[in-house]
């Protein structure tokens, strides 16, 4: 690769992270407000419904993942029409199929869980309903591959942008006239349908057209068997939690924990934006241009780390003032909840960086093994607290506990492939340890911080971690400042 295709597809790189970060964190910010507004609204045990059938739908998706997105990026026939075709005849295929499960299980599903909370059985008509997302998204444009595949981000993001401002809008309205969980539900659809139509409207592309190429579809396979095994475990690494805690405390608990959940889960899912849109095409493409792994490794490293760290200590210690500041004591369990939940995304973010790795270096199989060893190092902690009367507090413990088991099997196989450099994960953890125990000192030690209003309260801690952490943030920002 000339060094000028090089510059090239490093403008993109950074190009296409500004659009996520930007497109990301306004999304959070509108996510946010909704589910302030929605928590006054709704019912506890909405949360945990939802939650539930987010977790089938995702948990069918990822059991179908046969890696189409991944063959299009990695695959020297991606931009042929006839590969491109195949993929998409393949994904709708898969969304039809994936749209008839759901509705077979939303009755057994709604009988598991009802036994367990009557409230449950409403998931008969919720996962009906919100299956027919999994039709329509099957029937996106082949064009989303292609934008993926050349790092056209910002194409991509102004869809997303798009639908997340209407999703939000019909959301809240259909909350406030119905006062009811199915509100959730219509607004997921409703936003599906409309993303499926943007991609055709606003992508540039060929119209697509069914196809099943022999050579084309033994590729994808090939590819893609160790992307299924790898995205099933990791749908159970990533649900397990709410699934299993739905069957063993009460739905009103879960909902609250659901909110926890999905507050500490926005940093991995950010990190996890990045490395499907910019990282893993970007290790890709400098492996093919001779470029080691380790280097290539620690370029991507450190800036996912040191911002990632940064908003993890946020979420630690302004867990207490934001819930008190935000939502009635009906959740102030969640302040506990999220600090023991946002200690762990750490190693989860740690292990998705060495995950990009493996992936371009053709080893999805390293994957599997991972969320495999946090799926059983998590239902082995389950099945010993089940033995005494523990609470979802200490539930809560073991979710972390399996991030930091699997965080070591993940670093063992990084170490296989030379990724031996330390320095800057151990100087993170220090980090997030020291930032997080004076942050949490202040927020239940320290008397006249007690005192204070929890705005004033996020004001100061919001100012002590960023001075915490501005030599390393500026000295991240200065080549890209400097650049323009």
């Amino acid at each position: 690769m000339p060094a000028q295709n090089r510059s090239a597809l490093n403008a993109k790189a950074r190009s296409g992270t500004a659009w996520i970060v930007i497109a990301f964190g306004s999304g959070q910010v509108v996510r946010l407000g909704m589910n302030i507004v929605l928590a006054r609204l709704l019912f506890e045990e909405a949360f945990a419904l939802m939650g539930l059938v987010t977790a089938v739908m995702t948990g069918l998706a990822m059991f179908s993942d046969i890696g189409l997105q991944q063959n299009v990026t990695q695959s020297p026939r991606g931009d042929e029409p006839d590969f491109l075709d195949t993929a998409w005849t393949m994904q709708v295929i898969r969304g039809g199929i994936l749209a008839l499960l759901a509705a077979l299980l939303a009755w057994p599903m709604a009988v598991f869980y009802g036994a367990n909370d009557p409230a449950a059985l409403e998931l008969r008509w919720l996962i009906s309903l919100v299956a027919l997302t999994a039709f329509t998204e099957g029937l996106r444009s082949p064009r989303v591959l292609t934008a993926a595949r050349h790092m056209h981000v910002a194409q991509i993001t102004r869809i997303e942008i798009a639908v997340t401002i209407v999703h939000t809008t019909v959301l809240l309205l259909l909350a406030w006239y119905l006062r009811s969980v199915y509100a959730l539900a219509i607004a997921v659809v409703l936003s599906s349908v409309l993303h499926t139509v943007l991609t055709y409207w606003f992508l540039p592309g060929p119209p697509a057209r069914f196809l099943l190429e022999p050579a084309a579809v033994h590729s994808i396979f090939s590819f893609g068997k160790w992307i299924f095994l790898s995205t099933l475990l990791y749908f159970l690494a990533m649900q397990i939690d709410r699934l299993a805690f739905a069957a063993l405390y009460p739905l009103s608990e879960v909902g609250v924990y659901s909110i926890a959940a999905g507050l500490a889960l926005m940093v991995p899912s950010l990190v996890g934006s990045l490395q499907a849109a910019i990282v893993f095409p970007w290790y890709t493409r400098m492996l093919e241009d001779g470029m080691d792994l380790p280097e290539a490794f620690h370029k991507a490293k450190k800036p996912v780390l040191v911002v990632s760290t940064f908003v993890i200590v946020l979420l630690i210690v302004g867990a207490k003032s934001f819930f008190s500041l935000a939502y009635d004591s009906r959740y102030s369990q969640a302040a506990v909840f999220l600090p023991i939940l946002a200690l762990g995304v750490w190693f989860n973010i740690l292990g998705g960086l060495y995950g990009s790795a493996f992936l371009a270096k053709g080893l999805p199989r390293w994957l599997a093994l991972v969320s495999a060893v946090k799926v059983l190092s998590f239902l082995g902690l389950i099945a010993l607290l089940s033995r005494f009367d523990s609470t979802i507090v200490i539930a809560t413990m073991a979710v972390s506990v399996s991030e930091l088991i699997s965080a070591f099997v993940t670093r063992y196989f990084g170490w296989k492939l030379g990724l031996k450099n330390l320095r800057i994960e151990g100087a993170m953890l220090l980090m997030l340890i020291v930032s997080s125990g004076l942050g949490l000192f202040l927020v239940y030690r320290f008397e006249p911080m007690a005192k204070l209003h929890p705005v004033l309260q996020l004001a100061v801690l919001g100012i002590l971690v960023s001075a915490l952490f501005a030599p390393l943030l500026l000295k991240l920002l200065y080549p890209l400042i400097r650049r323009r």
